[in-house]
């Protein structure tokens, strides 16, 4: 591993590791009685208040434990100590739940005067949001004794099936008849590498192979999707939620409103969604376009040899030429290795940034394979922990984010970064166009493929509803999905049947529908970073005030406060989907002064 962990912990099970899991163990019972009786009879907010910040700091705690286990399980999901500890994090998870449950349900009991005086208090000024969410959730619980079952339960079913897709996915490896090299091995992780190779025939190839390992794994994959959605679906018409993506809005801290307001832009601008993939298609001379097209590389230089020092020193330059508090940041979390970025063997697909509320740092995971587009996923994950950094001083209640603005952050920086370069002198034209390929095959992610992901995911509960879905189902589904949203830019054929088994998004078990806030965030930071790319008065301070309060207000307060823009119409998400003609229009032109 390349990171330093010796903040969390000096050694995996050592004295302080057992000490802090005792602790939390302690504090969690401790509280729960705590609640139990102060509920009992109101003798003022005083009492409600140490027991806010008792669960704030036991929170933070169980944040500290889980960072640090996703940390190691990421790094090595074949170490048979680690994956027994998540396992057993996934108990503790429940009397989590069992505890959340026990405040959230003690605080939909307040009589509205008892509860009015406790939002009133200064102590709890900054937490007042999360407290009226807790208020609104208790509406949404079963009785106390089923919500402890259901957690109880979750461990070994739920917790399980989202547990057995990852760690399979982190072991899997599938073989591939490579168009130069011959046959070979790889592991699953390598997959979305060879799916961004500049050659054709090894995307192709490569694909298939993964295809044919999905196919031998289609049971496992089709019940741990159906079992995932189906106890969402069970538990949601046990708390009386008729619709299923209401625990989503809740989790994006969006309304109805706001989502259809986002997907009715989309689905009125899917044309230029479609015009883009057809004009790289057209570049690369691909008449049958199919879903492993979406991030091929243009022949403008294959972005490759970007060794792990270059690409640091890239981004540095960029972010301390154009957001020098972010560039500074970027140097810090480098300089005290809080990235693990080798490529080796049982490291899990993927990346993340995680953090912790006790130590309030992150650590960024991701496999670097000397490419621009690792050099990007960086710029991505560091845009992540920036966002934590800005909470460093925000107490917990304040401090959880929804995915939406996280999103915001991660595409924000990665705008930093491409700007950083397309301004910088020193840059050459070729690194400009990778760049900008990359923001194109962005526009292609977030406008054509992840709405795909959210349809997908919404007809998958649609009919969920009503039946068990085989892997026939969910492939012939995944394929007529897109293709309602690709339309005739997708050749018939070239469709990617099992990307509902590659995609580990649909498998998040804390998190449901893992996709639309991703589109959502990206749009959003669009406008944030028009005001600094423009030079607007006070642009840094914005976004950083937008970020800076993320935790203590719906998205619709947020962005109305710092842009003053209504995200419930239509029109504030078409308005920024126009923006983004401006950078493919630079790229054409670019393009076409690189091959004049």
């Amino acid at each position: 591993m390349d990171w330093d962990l010796n903040t969390y912990f000096t050694e995996f099970n050592g004295p302080d590791y057992q000490a802090h899991k005792s602790s939390l163990l302690t504090k969690i019972d401790a509280l729960v009685e705590s609640i139990l009786s102060t509920a009992m009879e109101w003798t003022g907010h005083e009492p409600w208040i140490r027991i806010i910040e008792d669960y704030e700091q036991v929170r933070s705690l169980h944040s500290h434990l889980g960072s640090y286990l996703s940390c190691l399980t990421a790094a090595d999901s074949a170490n048979d100590e680690y994956l027994r500890e998540e396992a057993a994090f996934s108990e503790l998870g429940a009397r989590m739940s069992k505890l959340s449950d026990s405040l959230i349900r003690s605080i939909g009991q307040l009589k509205d005067e008892h509860f009015n005086e406790l939002l009133d208090s200064p102590a709890l000024e900054d937490a007042a949001y999360m407290l009226q969410e807790y208020r609104r959730q208790s509406s949404q619980q079963m009785p106390s004794d089923l919500e402890a079952l259901a957690a109880d339960l979750g461990v070994n079913g739920l917790s399980a099936w989202s547990r057995l897709y990852f760690t399979t996915m982190g072991t899997l490896s599938f073989c591939y008849t490579d168009p130069v090299e011959g046959d070979k091995t790889v592991p699953m992780a390598q997959l979305n590498s060879l799916l961004s190779n500049a050659s054709r025939d090894r995307r192709i190839a490569a694909a298939a192979g993964a295809a044919r390992t999905f196919e031998q794994h289609r049971q496992t994959y089709a019940s741990a999707i159906n079992a995932i959605s189906g106890t969402r679906l069970t538990l949601n018409k046990r708390r009386g939620i008729k619709e299923f993506l209401v625990p989503s809005l809740n989790q994006s801290r969006i309304s109805r409103e706001s989502l259809d307001a986002l997907m009715q832009a989309i689905e009125e601008h899917v044309h230029f969604g479609r015009e883009v993939f057809a004009y790289r298609n057209q570049r690369l001379g691909i008449t049958d376009p199919g879903y492993v097209d979406l991030r091929a590389p243009l022949p403008i230089g294959s972005g490759e040899g970007q060794e792990w020092d270059e690409g640091v020193h890239m981004i540095s330059r960029a972010f301390n030429g154009i957001y020098p508090a972010l560039g500074a940041f970027f140097d810090e979390i480098v300089g005290k290795n809080w990235i693990d970025h080798s490529p080796r063997a049982n490291k899990r697909p993927g990346g993340f940034c995680t953090g912790s509320l006790t130590t309030r740092e992150s650590r960024i995971f991701m496999t670097y394979k000397d490419t621009l587009n690792d050099v990007m996923t960086l710029a991505h994950e560091v845009g992540h922990a920036w966002h934590s950094r800005l909470l460093k001083d925000a107490r917990v209640l304040a401090s959880r984010y929804p995915m939406t603005i996280a999103e915001s952050a991660s595409t924000f920086a990665e705008r930093v970064l491409t700007e950083g370069i397309l301004e910088d002198p020193s840059s050459d034209q070729e690194t400009k166009l990778i760049l900008l390929d990359a923001e194109v095959e962005h526009m292609l992610a977030f406008l054509l493929d992840l709405p795909v992901r959210f349809h997908f995911e919404k007809a998958v509960y649609e009919k969920r509803q009503q039946t068990t879905l085989s892997s026939g189902d969910l492939c012939e589904l995944m394929k007529s999905t897109q293709r309602k949203v690709f339309g005739d830019s997708l050749s018939e054929g070239r469709e990617d049947p099992w990307f509902w088994a590659s995609k580990l998004h649909f498998y998040i078990e804390g998190v449901q529908f893992y996709n639309y806030p991703y589109t959502f965030g990206y749009l959003l930071s669009t406008a944030y970073f028009a005001n600094l790319r423009d030079d607007k008065p006070g642009a840094i301070e914005t976004y950083e005030t937008f970020l800076r309060y993320s935790g203590r207000m719906s998205c619709e307060d947020l962005v109305m406060m710092t842009l003053k823009q209504d995200i419930r119409d239509p029109e504030f998400w078409s308005a920024l989907i126009g923006q983004l003609a401006r950078p493919f229009e630079l790229y054409k032109r670019l393009l076409e002064s690189h091959n004049a």
